[in-house]
């Protein structure tokens, strides 16, 4: 049997504990606020973008979108992300990747400020991560694949796991998380042969694809019982929006007949947005601690 676990059940849960903060928030004065930062015409970069967009008007959280052309300078994001880190009305930042080749992502990302670092992409973040402090921003990306298998019941503990792709965004912060609930993890990446790929796979009791090889993904990579956590988003030959997973021919090929997976739209982007909201409350008490403590110097 083929079950589709829907990201949008967990993403509205979250969303609720969002709105009752936000309005808990307003009655203090309060107004949360997310910058965006947007170098490219990428199309997953667009659609996350008006996601966000539209979630977080939808809850009372301003959002404040810088988009730039895909021939930036350097100079432009850093004099914006400067200009970030010291706005106080500004609650959290996020720069949607990849960037342009001509952009350094390295220094742009250690220039944010941590506390506002709502995506989880500086090096401050990561070792929270390692460090497994509770107070932490994570990656809101690799953090929706956890809600959804907790909401779903699916417990990695003991679970083979496999992880396609090992980006600072999903990949990597995905198998610190798996391994922090006891699961033993194999991650593949573009080194890896496609034959090993194959077998990592094929071995795991859960998959998850987070490549951007749109549609790459086919019945070869699998088997019956597993669990696939579908990250890639991207524009499908026909035009409309996909994942890494290629469930139709999955399907057709009769060789899978049980098969648990998140469906592109309405998957981990669902709740990737809803995680990412949920930090934007976070990040208040950050700033609400930061000034508390100048005011106290």
């Amino acid at each position: 049997m083929f079950k589709e676990l829907h990201g949008d059940i967990v993403g509205n849960k979250i969303e609720e504990d969002v709105k009752t903060a936000v309005r808990s928030l307003s009655n203090e004065g309060i107004e949360p606020k997310l910058a965006i930062i947007r170098a490219s015409e990428d199309a997953g970069q667009v659609y996350y973008e008006s996601a966000i967009l539209k979630h977080s008007s939808d809850y009372g959280i301003t959002t404040q979108a810088i988009r730039f052309g895909s021939t930036a300078s350097q100079t432009h994001l850093e004099v914006a992300l400067q200009a970030l880190n010291e706005d106080e009305t500004v609650h959290g930042i996020i720069m949607l990747r990849p960037l342009p080749e001509n952009l350094k992502y390295e220094k742009l990302r250690n220039m944010m400020s941590p506390d506002k670092d709502v995506d989880a992409i500086t090096d401050n973040s990561m070792a929270d991560l390692f460090a497994g402090k509770k107070d932490a921003f994570f990656a809101c990306t690799a953090e929706a694949c956890m809600e959804i298998l907790h909401h779903y019941g699916i417990d990695p503990d003991g679970k083979r796991v496999t992880i396609v792709g090992r980006s600072l965004t999903a990949g990597k912060p995905l198998a610190v998380m798996m391994m922090n609930e006891n699961a033993t993890v194999t991650v593949c990446h573009s080194h890896t042969s496609k034959e090993d790929q194959i077998k990592a796979c094929r071995d795991a009791d859960i998959v998850a694809l987070a490549t951007g090889n749109i549609l790459g993904y086919g019945s070869e990579y699998f088997r019956d019982g597993q669990v696939v956590l579908d990250i890639g988003t991207g524009e499908g030959p026909d035009g409309k929006m996909h994942g890494d997973l290629n469930i139709d021919e999955i399907k057709a090929s009769g060789s899978i007949k049980d098969l648990a997976y998140t469906p592109v739209p309405g998957g981990i982007g669902a709740v990737t947005t809803a995680v990412l909201l949920r930090n934007i409350i976070k990040a208040v008490g950050k700033g609400t601690e930061r000034k508390r403590e100048r005011n106290s110097d």
